[in-house]
């Protein structure tokens, strides 16, 4: 029997990252809020997203590492979730989101007290920057 050739199939978007400036109430001043969440939805637990982050010069780097189950096992659905926040941060930034495997994105962002534009992204993505929390 002849076998036709293989196409590699169109892998969507993983990840939706969003990056949105912050007023926090009790410290009276404005964040980088980062929060990253899967685009497929998990039935049984509230995963979370293990994610080392590393700010140097105007770089900004997510590596994920993977899920983790939540220490409260009640059930529940939804994605697996990453939250985190950075200080003073202002201007352009390069965006650098990885995964184990050594995928990378690669996406450069402006950012001001008020708003986050993002200015470049990759062709080829597996995570994608939204800057309000409506598309996230």
């Amino acid at each position: 029997m002849r076998q036709g050739k293989r196409v590699k199939p169109k892998f969507p978007i993983e990840y939706r990252v969003l990056i949105t400036p912050r007023f926090k109430e009790q410290e009276k001043e404005i964040v980088t809020h980062v929060a990253i969440r899967t685009v497929s939805e998990f039935t049984s637990f509230r995963y979370q997203i293990v994610v080392e982050t590393n700010v140097s010069d105007r770089t900004i780097r997510l590596s994920i590492q993977g899920l983790r189950a939540p220490q409260v096992t009640l059930p529940a659905t939804g994605p697996a979730v990453f939250e985190t926040e950075f200080k003073n941060l202002s201007g352009t930034y390069t965006v650098i989101i990885s995964k184990l495997d050594r995928d990378m994105n690669e996406f450069s962002i402006s950012i001001s007290d008020r708003s986050v534009t993002v200015k470049k992204s990759p062709k080829k993505k597996f995570a994608e920057i939204v800057t309000n929390e409506e598309d996230w």
